[in-house]
């Protein structure tokens, strides 16, 4: 039985997804919420205790986490390192799974999307939500984890398809 979990790690926001092809339809997804006014310590600690919190419910067999984006300035991009290397030390600490980490890139062509926007937007139409449901600013990172999920899944497990290739494009199937 596969059991992925997936996570877009942000100081802020991170979002994570889960799926397990023990029966159709069983994906999971939500962020784990880090409180601004703490500092860094502090919210490396929750971090932590959240992630450790989904590692026992989920307990998977795969982790799939997104590089570190070069884009960031020096200060952010050194914060996002530290949560990326608490979840990596944490899923081998908690789960004994060394998770795969996955470029921007690779997630971004799986899906044939130009940007975030656009995956974030593909995402959303085969979920079908509509805006009123999802925005970009406040549901992007759940998006980019279920996008990971699904192109770790497909593209580097090749274990369980979520796309079908058609005549005229993909289908996507969740």
């Amino acid at each position: 039985m596969i059991k992925v979990l997936s996570l877009d790690v942000s100081a802020s926001s991170t979002g994570w997804a889960f799926f397990s092809n023990r029966k159709r339809g069983n994906m999971s997804f939500g962020l784990i919420k880090t409180n601004p006014d703490f500092d860094a310590a502090e919210r490396l600690c929750f971090f932590r205790q959240e992630l450790v919190k989904l590692l026992h419910t989920f307990s998977p067999t795969h982790v799939v986490i997104e590089d570190v984006f070069l884009g960031f300035n020096v200060k952010t991009l050194v914060l996002i390192s530290k949560f990326a290397g608490v979840a990596i030390e944490c899923c081998m600490a908690v789960s004994g799974v060394c998770p795969h980490i996955v470029s921007t890139n690779t997630v971004k062509s799986y899906f044939k999307a130009e940007n975030k926007e656009d995956v974030f937007n593909i995402i959303k139409e085969i979920f079908e939500w509509d805006d009123n449901e999802v925005s970009f600013k406040k549901h992007n990172d759940i998006t980019d984890s279920i996008a990971q999920l699904m192109c770790f899944c497909d593209d580097i497990l090749k274990q369980h398809t979520f796309r079908f290739e058609r005549k005229y494009g993909y289908l996507y199937e969740v």
